[in-house]
């Protein structure tokens, strides 16, 4: 069997403070309610997203760009995990890096599970999928997003961490 339980963990932990370790519950709120709450109000006005092949498409492409982004993540984490002394740039880079793999890893879970959603309903030929199914989409792909623009966010810091 396999178990995802530890990407999600591995994900959550993330959302932690860097100087007390606490969980930061409004970042909480933020990536899972609002997504959440978009997905709700999805369903209960009935929103039906179509064009499930073009989402499908996309959806694809991304997923396979994040396959890509975690391979080159493990090169990095590598490089930065030789030659780590206490509070160096390395050791910084290093925890960056195992962040962003774990944001990665699960930002392709979740995309994994979209573009399977999709996919089934497009080899369904359904172009236009109900409320139900819609409500779960808005919700995985407003949790994609929010979860790419802490990705990016992370890399300028990994980044900006590198060159200064």
């Amino acid at each position: 069997m396999i178990d995802l339980i530890p990407i999600v963990k591995d994900h959550f932990n993330t959302l932690r403070s860097h100087s007390t370790n606490k969980i930061m519950w409004g970042e909480v709120v933020f990536f899972y309610g609002t997504p959440i709450a978009l997905g709700g109000a999805g369903m209960a006005l009935n929103w039906q997203i179509g064009g499930v092949d073009n989402i499908l498409a996309a959806f694809a492409i991304l997923t396979g760009l994040l396959f890509n982004l975690l391979v080159l993540l493990f090169d990095v984490a590598a490089k930065a995990a030789q030659g780590i002394e206490g509070t160096s740039p390395r050791n910084v880079r290093l925890k960056l890096a195992k962040h962003l793999q774990a944001n990665v890893t699960y930002s392709l879970l979740v995309a994994l599970i979209a573009t399977s959603i999709l996919g089934v309903s497009a080899g369904m030929d359904i172009d236009k999928v109900n409320r139900w199914v819609s409500g779960a989409l808005l919700i995985l792909l407003a949790n994609f997003t929010l979860n790419l623009l802490m990705i990016m966010r992370r890399i300028r810091s990994a980044f900006l961490t590198s060159f200064s």
